[in-house]
């Protein structure tokens, strides 16, 4: 009887050690059990995700065209909406009065002119009397001082005819670079006086995009792949400055951002699509264990056998959040376990069904 009750006693001990064996191995994630799994690398799962921010296309030149002289509007070249290149005529003035102007100038040099040839001609004479005592000092110094007065005069005569060219080449306005004509403010027989606007030209050529970018962002996106969608159509950016000042009430900084290659035109509203510098995970790949989220790798441990055993290895992502991408880095050529991740437990023995 007694003997009975030692082997009862040393099978129940038995059983106990065995159970405490099994729990132990089950606790360390060992357990002889291999779960199937089938895995990616990370260079499979990762992407850049894309902001989408509001623009707008500006032009580096619109100028409102003024008059210079007073003059009566002879003759509009010009419509709302016409393409126009540098120098093309926008709008006549009446001349008349200038030209008349300078045909009196050039009248009074004429006179000028022949006052001061005959008094260099006395002056040369008198420089070879002067020399013979046949003619004094006082009327030579006299004849040298006419010279020189009739001299600065031809020379303020002549600074008042370019100023009567300048006043004609006034007469017509130019236009001073390639664009379109956005807006008309004179019509013809209306009389200008000088800085009164007439023309309002924007340059169709040299344009932007501005873009305002949340100065949480500006550090974290890659300027090297830009986009500005506008009617379906994607046109090609580069970065040209991200302005130095802070948005005081938004919170934003300033981008100007330049056109590869086709434009759209001046004031037009789109989207840009900047792409984000940091790479992410999709948020269906993360799981949660002890309340920390990250992702299962694969990991190999040394084995008794010629294969390295396969375990699951829970990575911690930093800053990641339930239902969102996370930033990750890790070497794109670590495997990621995809299918069967949700049934894993740290440590736990793992066979990969496919790669």
């Amino acid at each position: 009887m007694n003997n009975k009750r030692h082997i009862h006693s040393a099978q129940f001990i038995m059983i106990i050690l065995f159970c405490s064996v099994s729990l132990i191995g089950i606790s360390r994630g060992e357990t002889l059990e291999q779960l199937p799994v089938s895995v990616k690398t990370l260079q499979q799962l990762v992407f850049h995700p894309v902001k989408k921010l509001p623009a707008q296309v500006v032009s580096l030149q619109s100028s409102l065209l003024s008059a210079e002289i007073s003059a009566l509007v002879t003759k509009v070249h010009v419509q709302v909406g016409d393409k126009v290149v540098k120098d093309q005529p926008l709008i006549t003035l009446e001349c008349d009065d200038y030209q008349l102007s300078k045909q009196q100038l050039m009248a009074e040099k004429k006179a000028l002119d022949a006052d001061y040839d005959f008094a260099y001609y006395q002056y040369q004479h008198s420089k070879k009397l002067i020399k013979t005592k046949s003619v004094s000092q006082e009327a030579h110094r006299r004849q040298a001082s006419d010279v020189k007065r009739f001299s600065a005069q031809k020379q303020l005569l002549q600074i008042k005819i370019k100023q009567a060219d300048k006043n004609i080449s006034r007469c017509t306005i130019q236009a001073p670079f390639n664009g379109v004509i956005a807006k008309r403010l004179i019509s013809l027989g209306e009389h200008t006086a000088p800085h009164s606007p007439l023309i309002r030209l924007i340059d169709i050529e040299n344009l932007e995009v501005e873009v305002q970018v949340p100065i949480v962002l500006i550090d974290n996106l890659d300027y090297s792949v830009l986009n500005f969608m506008y009617r379906n159509q994607a046109y090609p950016l580069k970065l040209r400055a991200i302005i130095p000042s802070i948005e005081t009430r938004s919170r934003h900084q300033r981008v100007r951002l330049s056109f590869v290659d086709q434009k759209t035109l001046p004031d037009a509203y789109g989207m840009v699509e900047i792409t984000f510098a940091q790479q992410v995970i999709p948020a269906n790949y993360l799981v949660t264990r002890a309340q920390k989220i990250g992702v299962f790798l694969v990991k190999e441990i040394p084995s008794d056998h010629e294969k390295p055993q396969l375990i699951a290895d829970f990575y911690i992502l930093k800053d990641a959040l339930p239902g969102r991408v996370a930033k990750v880095d890790l070497p794109l050529e670590s495997q990621v376990i995809i299918a069967g991740r949700e049934a894993l437990s740290n440590g736990q023995r793992i066979s990969i069904e496919d790669k």
